[in-house]
């Protein structure tokens, strides 16, 4: 025979509501997360080192820059230099992220929204089922 009071359903306060300085702070995070990873830079490659050197003065006149954060490779049919995207491209990049992430928020609001209705409902029928089994 198990004990009903140890397995007894109890939650307490309420589903976690929007928070604009939640969501600020989260997007602050994804902001730090893009500036300290290659997504603020572009990848450039060229078999040759003349065809990556092309590459690099056609995205420096795009308004991108060598990057000094990544090194240049020069190896054999093997090129690769990092540019860091200007600061046009680097915004746009921003807001997408921060539609992302209120996105991202927004459905773990409701899916714990969701999971708290489940739970306060299992704890409403249990409560019930407990006072039908005393009164018998």
């Amino acid at each position: 025979m198990t004990n009903n009071a140890n397995n007894r359903i109890t939650i307490s306060g309420s589903a976690p509501k929007f928070d604009e300085q939640v969501l600020k702070q989260h997007q602050a995070e994804r902001h730090a997360e893009y500036y300290a990873g290659r997504e603020s830079h572009t990848h450039v490659f060229g078999e040759l080192p003349f065809i990556l050197i092309s590459n690099i003065i056609e995205l420096a006149n795009q308004g991108y820059v060598l990057s000094d954060k990544y090194p240049i490779t020069l190896a054999q049919l093997s090129n690769h230099a990092y540019m860091k995207k200007p600061e046009s491209v680097i915004q746009a990049d921003l807001e997408a992220l921060d539609v992302q992430v209120k996105q991202s928020y927004v459905s773990w609001l409701e899916s714990e929204r969701e999971s708290y209705k489940q739970q306060l409902t299992a704890q409403l029928l249990q409560a019930a089922a407990l006072k039908e089994q005393k009164k018998i």
